[in-house]
């Protein structure tokens, strides 16, 4: 079983998706769940099955961000990521070839360029 494990939510007004990734960046677990207005009951739940599936300390790091981010930050700890800073930086991480990033959420939209620096 993998040790260093690393575990990200986007918590938006319509789903939370969820990736916890290896030291290498390899994706282990993605998924996209619909919280059917009640986040931060699926964030319990989703919670516990990633700790009943892997030992809490295989993760050493938990990043959050969207709308329910800071909120889910003081409930569970972790670290707040600014939504434009997360989805730039993994797509300059991913994908550097890309120059344009539009993401449509539940609440809002955005619209990113990218530049080489």
């Amino acid at each position: 079983m993998k040790t260093n494990l690393y575990l990200g939510f986007d918590i938006g007004s319509i789903s939370i998706n969820t990736v916890l990734m290896d030291d290498q960046k390899s994706i282990i677990e993605n998924r996209y769940d619909f919280c059917h207005g009640k986040p931060f009951n699926l964030l319990r739940d989703l919670l516990t099955e990633i700790l009943n599936t892997y030992s809490k300390n295989s993760i050493q790091h938990i990043a959050i961000t969207g709308t329910g981010g800071k909120l889910a930050q003081e409930l569970i700890g972790g670290h707040f990521i600014n939504e434009i800073i997360a989805q730039s930086t993994s797509v300059a991480q991913f994908y550097p070839e890309v120059k344009t990033v539009m993401e449509m959420g539940g609440e809002d939209s955005k619209l990113i360029f990218m530049h080489e620096d």
